[in-house]
């Protein structure tokens, strides 16, 4: 889709540095080095990236992996992933060193439960999206959950996923809203049904969008995700149940909201914003009906000088909150004003209109 130049420039010349920086460099392509170069040490410098670079604290416990935290190594990256900073850059690469030795240390390990594998995914997947796809543990990572996933999705049986929930003795009283999924599903504690991790990890690798056979895989998860049967499953898939007898309840599905609906409700805005970007990295996705409808209904926030102004509420920056649910959507350093509103409004828009067809 050919973008509104005047709508570009008007980002250039009213947003702060990450929006300013991820327009020249990823919208505009921009190739004069002394101009990102300006841009870049602007991006750097801002309070904004020192606060999320802060946040980024490799001696945190385990759990300082994955929680609504502010610290937590996945709202960091999310965050630091949406203001620009990739590998090559010594600050984010100081930063990561830590994460991305830990990953090489586990690929070595056996698994221990859901969440071992879980937190792996995990911190392959938001290195992937900030450029070290290639590290090997990453790189081994991604391909082994590709390969888990991609068998399950081919076949498309989505009628035995389910279990009754006195299978097994001692189901959680607390877990009766929940459906308990057949282990079948995740022999060794690697579960078949893809997370919005692995998802993301897929689309945003070069070495696995850029390998025929190996895209082939990732569109056919794709399609799987697609389907109204996916879609109709319980959001964050149930209950899983370890050999010991323990029981715990999943999430990080890719349900797409507004799949079912001819709109998004507000609460769901931002992480339809987020999947919507991410889905149009897929050819299968862009062709998808849910794919163009939500893409239309973008276009009706658009004004007459190109430029898309949400409604303040749909783009929450929450103090607690899961970056990849859409918790933490602020891109502007004051965002008081409706200009900043307007200015991550108008570049989240062309953000995915770049690839939309």
């Amino acid at each position: 889709m050919r973008l509104s130049y005047e709508s570009l420039n008007w980002l250039l010349e009213n947003s702060g540095s990450p929006i300013r920086y991820r327009t020249s460099t990823e919208l505009l392509r921009e190739t004069n080095e002394r101009k990102t170069e300006s841009l870049k040490e602007d991006l750097l410098s801002s309070n904004l990236v020192q606060l999320w670079l802060d946040n980024l604290r490799p001696d945190s416990d385990k759990n300082g992996l994955h929680s609504g935290k502010s610290e937590a190594f996945e709202n960091a990256m999310g965050k630091l992933y949406e203001f620009g900073l990739r590998k090559g850059e010594k600050v984010l690469d100081e930063k990561t060193e830590p994460f991305r030795h830990w990953l090489a240390e586990q690929t070595s390990l056996s698994n221990d439960g859901y969440f071992p594998v879980f937190h792996r995914t995990m911190v392959a997947t938001f290195l992937a999206m900030t450029g070290y796809s290639n590290d090997v543990a990453v790189k081994t990572m991604i391909l082994k959950r590709l390969e888990t996933i991609y068998p399950f999705a081919k076949k498309g049986d989505l009628n035995n996923v389910y279990i009754p929930q006195d299978s097994f003795s001692g189901f959680p009283k607390s877990f009766r809203n929940y459906p308990l999924l057949d282990p079948d599903l995740y022999p060794n504690d690697e579960m078949k049904l893809p997370w919005i991790h692995d998802v993301n990890a897929f689309l945003h690798s070069p070495f696995v969008m850029d390998d025929t056979e190996l895209r082939r895989k990732v569109e056919t998860i794709i399609a799987f995700i697609l389907k109204p049967e996916y879609q109709k499953l319980q959001p964050g898939y149930g209950v899983i149940r370890k050999g010991s007898g323990k029981y715990y309840v999943m999430g990080w599905s890719i349900h797409l909201p507004g799949y079912f609906k001819s709109s998004v409700q507000p609460k769901d805005f931002g992480q339809f914003l987020l999947l919507l970007n991410l889905m149009s990295r897929s050819r299968t996705a862009r062709e998808h009906p849910w794919f163009k409808r939500s893409f239309s209904f973008l276009n009706s926030f658009k004004a007459e000088n190109d430029l898309i102004t949400f409604p303040r509420g749909f783009l929450p920056e929450k103090r607690f909150g899961y970056w990849v649910t859409g918790a933490r959507m602020g891109l502007e350093p004051n965002r008081k004003t409706q200009k900043a509103i307007t200015c991550e409004s108008t570049f989240r828009y062309l953000e995915i209109a770049t690839r939309a067809t």
